[in-house]
């Protein structure tokens, strides 16, 4: 409803309540919004994201698999 659209107390509080309305929505998809995006950037996601950016210079595959024999080797011990 437009402002002036309004002549009576009636249809003053009908436009305050769907202007409240619409705040509540809004603050809800503002809050949905924050909880996706701490999903996504959380510290296993960030790590991740990394790796997948510098494989393609540094061949992480050949580096994570001599760490791993490193560790059995020194397990075994």
């Amino acid at each position: 409803m437009k402002y002036k659209d309004i002549k009576t107390m009636d249809q003053l509080e009908t436009a305050q309540k769907q202007v409240k309305k619409n705040i509540g929505n809004k603050g809800k998809a503002v809050r949905h919004s924050f909880t996706d995006m701490k999903q996504s950037y959380s510290p296993g996601n960030l790590l991740l994201s990394g790796l997948k950016s510098v494989s393609s210079y540094i061949p992480v595959d050949h580096l994570l698999l001599s760490t791993v024999r490193t560790i059995r080797r020194k397990l075994l011990k």
